[in-house]
């Protein structure tokens, strides 16, 4: 049906503000609105318009932002003052890190090869029998036969039990300095001379209560 004067049609009329429709049959979209400068903002009127990352998922964060605040800690820890160390923390902050002994990987050798060379030492003085009469055999070939030969086996087990004493005190004080990351190598070699003068002083005592041998000593003494 056509419209009629009497202001009825077939077609109702539309409401202010709405548009006809295109020729393709759909409806057309309004004109943005437009500002007093005459911009379009091309939003919905009467929402404010969504911020940078508003919509985005939980847990992101803006790499701007992220960026400048990793940047302002870097710049805050360098220019922070180094702390004082104080006598708790500077132990452990010299010691080196976990599976490295000594103050470097040569001391580390040479202690643990001095140590060994101790330990063959501390074990060929533990056959006392063997080395008593090893002794007693070069003082005769060098001087005279002894009176009293049995007492070296004495002396002999004296010295070994002194050699022992010193040897596992080394290698306990040698082990201590390794792990600190220390120097560490002229331990077991001090150790091994104080074990050798201490290992002789039991053998000397019995030599020179030896009457055969203190003969030999005043016969060879000039004036004697």
């Amino acid at each position: 049906m056509s419209g009629g004067t009497d202001g009825w049609s077939a077609v109702p009329a539309r409401d202010p503000g709405h548009v006809a429709e295109t020729a393709d049959g759909l409806e057309a979209r309004r004109t943005p609105a437009t500002s007093a400068a005459g911009v379009q903002d091309g939003r919905v009127h009467g929402r404010p318009a969504p911020q940078y990352g508003e919509y985005a998922p939980e847990g992101w964060v803006n790499p701007v932002i992220e960026h400048e605040r990793r940047e302002q800690q870097r710049l805050e820890q360098a220019e922070r003052p180094a702390e004082p160390v104080t006598a708790t923390e500077a132990p452990a902050r010299a010691t080196p890190a976990a599976g490295h002994f000594g103050a470097s990987p040569l001391d580390f050798v040479l202690t643990v090869g001095l140590l060994v060379i101790g330990l063959l030492t501390v074990v060929q003085a533990l056959s006392v029998g063997k080395f008593a009469s090893a002794f007693r055999i070069g003082i005769e070939r060098q001087s005279t036969e002894l009176a009293d030969p049995g007492a070296l086996s004495q002396a002999a087990a004296v010295r070994a039990v002194v050699m022992a004493i010193v040897f596992v005190l080394v290698a306990w004080w040698s082990i201590r300095r390794l792990r600190a990351g220390r120097r560490t190598f002229w331990v077991p070699l001090i150790g091994g001379v104080v074990a050798t003068v201490l290992g002789v002083v039991p053998l000397l005592i019995v030599l020179f209560q030896d009457p055969a041998f203190m003969d030999y000593v005043h016969r060879m003494t000039p004036g004697g």
